[in-house]
């Protein structure tokens, strides 16, 4: 066997334990949303769909509708009505953008933040619950874990954003 196959070989089932955790890690953030976003979204008087429309403004701030669609997998139109009734509630701002004044973008309003804020206020207690149920050396090896993967696929991201622009 060459080298040129072993490396593929290698690259693959890398790829495939990469695809096994964003795969757990999804099912993960699935259900944990799912059991604790609904107490924080009647706290505020929101739906769940409103708050990850904050949730994202709050990851990608200064985005287009039509960005902001792509990211959450729903259709323009109807993020447009929730986008409206965000922005009457004083949780998001449209802005001009500077660069093109025709285009106009989206961002969390301080309101929006404050909202933000206190949900991951709730969020991290939660969270605190789960570790609580661990043994020190498994949230020792979680820490670790998760403080490269982050650091890996910062670095990941960065090198795709860069590429990205360079295409266009």
């Amino acid at each position: 066997m060459d080298g040129g196959n072993k490396d593929t070989n290698q690259f693959k089932t890398e790829a495939e334990k990469m695809m096994e955790l964003i795969t757990i890690l999804t099912l993960f953030s699935r259900k944990t949303l799912l059991e604790w976003l609904p107490p924080i979204t009647e706290a505020f008087g929101i739906s769940e769909e409103r708050f990850m429309v904050l949730y994202e403004l709050d990851l990608q701030p200064n985005i287009s509708l039509k960005e902001l669609a792509k990211n959450l997998m729903v259709s323009s139109s109807s993020l447009s009505i929730m986008i409206h009734t965000l922005v009457e509630q004083k949780y998001v701002e449209r802005v001009t953008d500077e660069k093109d004044r025709r285009r106009v973008l989206l961002k969390l309003s301080e309101e929006g933040e404050a909202i933000l804020r206190k949900s991951n206020e709730h969020l991290t207690e939660s969270f605190q619950k789960y570790l609580s149920h661990l043994s020190s050396e498994n949230r020792t090896d979680l820490v670790t874990t998760g403080d490269s993967m982050t650091k890996i696929v910062k670095k990941v991201m960065k090198e795709s954003m860069e590429g990205e622009t360079e295409s266009k």
